[in-house]
């Protein structure tokens, strides 16, 4: 599996629909913390504001502010694939 820098992220991740393994690609994100987010999503609704992400276990201020850049909450946004293609 390849690692992308977060400056490789050209398209911002919808929180509400990115599955746990794109989300892993956020800054200070790793699975368990990834993980977190959808099951959260799943069983409080979708987020409107950046910061109810507070409320997922593990999530704070400074992972609030490293991944604010590179998410979207909503259907304006793009699918992410995960296949690098040179």
């Amino acid at each position: 599996m390849s690692c992308l820098n977060p400056e490789d992220i050209k398209v911002k991740l919808d929180i509400n629909s990115a599955p746990w393994y794109e989300l892993v690609l956020l800054p200070k994100l790793g699975e368990s913390k990834a993980k977190a987010i959808v099951a959260y999503r799943e069983k409080h609704g979708n987020f409107k504001y950046i910061d109810e992400m507070s409320n997922v276990k593990g999530i704070g201020d400074s992972i609030i502010e490293a991944i604010r850049d590179y998410i979207k909450f909503g259907s304006d946004t793009v699918n992410v694939s995960l296949n690098k293609q040179e």
